[in-house]
């Protein structure tokens, strides 16, 4: 077993709730800065925020391809001993 369903299930559920976290900060800066009326160099700080957090959300996306390619392997892993178990009781029949 690479990685427990329990473990696997915390991991992804503070994943989603990261993510959902981050869109939901950049949403409110996005609305912050189309009501802002402040210089342009603070307008343009507020644009490299939002940036930064749609960067960090690309990031959550790919652990979130990690964590998925783990639940596979674990299933290949978990598939592979059930048949080598199966084999084994044949072959001591």
């Amino acid at each position: 077993m690479i990685i427990d369903r329990h473990t696997f299930v915390d991991l992804a559920s503070h994943l989603e709730g990261a993510s959902e976290g981050i869109l939901e900060v950049t949403k409110r800066c996005v609305a912050l800065c189309k009501v802002s009326s402040e210089r342009p160099l603070a307008q343009s700080a507020w644009a490299a925020l939002v940036e930064s957090l749609v960067s960090v959300n690309v990031e959550l996306t790919v652990l979130e391809q990690t964590l998925r390619a783990l639940l596979e392997a674990n299933r290949e892993e978990e598939e592979a001993s059930r048949a080598g178990l199966g084999r084994g009781r044949i072959e001591n029949a």
